[in-house]
């Protein structure tokens, strides 16, 4: 069955959003909730909805991830009870371009030809 729901965070999300953590609070799925910057003012109603879970209970493999932009608007209740990871590219082109190079395995490289090996 489903035990991960997705959702991009935008215009009328919030309801999609508030029925996936409904069932995985439930049923103890991963919810991951993408963009959440571009919904403020939801974001307010979201940390009640999880301090009701907290009150009533949730299921032991409940889990919420949540994706942003940095943001002055994520309320400090939210940031306070999450464990924080950035991803920050690299300054500069060119350490940019190593860092992406570093993804390819090996062998893909190898087999490249040769004008693109020698990016």
């Amino acid at each position: 069955g489903i035990s991960y729901h997705n959702v991009s965070m935008g215009q009328g999300q919030d309801v999609v959003a508030m029925s996936c953590l409904e069932t995985a609070h439930r049923s103890g799925h991963w919810v991951i909730l993408n963009n959440v910057h571009l919904m403020p003012r939801w974001l307010v109603e979201l940390e009640k909805k999880l301090d009701e879970y907290a009150a009533e209970g949730s299921h032991d493999k409940f889990r919420v991830f949540l994706t942003s932009d940095p943001s002055k608007t994520i309320p400090i209740g939210i940031l306070n009870r999450c464990i924080k990871l950035t991803n920050e590219p690299p300054t500069g082109l060119k350490a940019n371009l190593k860092r992406a190079w570093c993804f390819f395995p090996k062998e893909y490289i190898e087999e490249a030809d040769s004008k693109t090996r020698s990016i």
